[in-house]
């Protein structure tokens, strides 16, 4: 009877085992050149009102994107992208002509101080506070290593003190 017993209770069990781990189908023709679907990411670019509805084409390294891309009323190009490595934008078969870039008046500085300008303006380096958090850290490091070791080499000097001192009092 208790061996009926054992064996219904090991065979529930195991049933419970079995049913509590759901198997999951898996398709055997996976070979990673299905469809791969991900999330699209929304681009805008500003491009200034005069740029208003001047159509633009896609290149994706899938190949080219279907249609043109027009530029809002406000100068704005919004597109989807995603799925791709490299985007190229181009107005080549813009039915409305984009406006001209305008050129910039050149400057009679020289190269040594527009070098010197753009260094002055733009953080090279290691930014000062961080400096000072590492610099402080290292001296708060190196403080607490020199007490620990100023600590311990007292308290071993205090032990040794105290052990002569009750090694003389019990040989007299």
């Amino acid at each position: 009877m208790r061996r009926n017993v054992k064996k219904g209770f090991l065979l529930v069990l195991a049933l419970i085992c079995i049913f509590s781990f759901q198997v999951s189908p898996v398709y055997a023709d996976a070979d990673g050149t299905e469809l791969q679907v991900t999330q699209p990411e929304q681009l805008e670019i500003q491009l200034g009102a005069e740029w208003a509805a001047v159509e633009f084409q896609m290149k994706t390294d899938a190949g080219l994107y279907p249609g043109s891309i027009p530029v809002d009323q406000d100068g704005v190009l919004r597109l989807e992208i995603g799925g791709s490595k490299s985007y190229v934008l181009s107005c080549m078969n813009s039915s409305v002509t984009p406006p001209r870039p305008m050129q910039v008046p050149a400057t009679t500085a020289s190269s040594e101080e527009r070098i010197a300008s753009s260094t002055d303006s733009a953080t090279v380096g290691i930014p000062i506070l961080h400096l000072c958090l590492f610099v402080g850290g290292m001296l708060l490091a190196i403080g607490c290593l020199v007490t620990m070791y100023v600590v311990k080499k007292h308290r071993k000097d205090a032990v040794d003190y105290e052990y002569n001192e009750e090694d003389e009092a019990c040989t007299d």
